[in-house]
């Protein structure tokens, strides 16, 4: 039993490792309905995300591939102002609403990460 267990620590640092090596996937830019307004130092966002969010139950009826949004980070500059890992329960077509403290003329980036660590973002100046 005990060497089963070395074994299978082993396997488990060696694909660590591998995935570690492998390049990272380049962010494609999509079409994602964002709202930014400045009030008084504080921003509020309403981000729109066109997603089938298919979930495991739904793939297999279809005979497809699972496929849902996995995180959602919102940037401006370096600073993370919006992160949340999400499930396949999330909603076909999301709609995330956020606030933060913001000033007009920056840039909020929103990013997404499907299942299969496919990135995708957009961008948008505050108004």
């Amino acid at each position: 039993m005990k060497k089963l267990m070395l074994a299978l620590a082993s396997i488990a640092l060696m694909a660590t490792a591998a995935m570690a090596d492998a390049p990272a996937a380049a962010p494609t830019e999509v079409k994602m309905k964002i709202k930014a307004k400045e009030k008084d130092g504080t921003v509020k966002a309403k981000v729109a995300i066109t997603h089938n969010m298919l979930t495991y139950d739904q793939a297999k009826k279809k005979g497809k591939e699972a496929n849902f949004i996995t995180h959602i980070t919102a940037t401006v500059g370096d600073k993370v102002v919006y992160d949340a890992s999400t499930s396949q329960f999330l909603s076909k077509n999301p709609l995330i609403k956020f606030s933060f403290a913001g000033k007009k003329g920056d840039e909020i980036k929103i990013t997404y990460t499907q299942l299969k660590g496919e990135v995708f973002f957009a961008t948008k100046k505050i108004k």
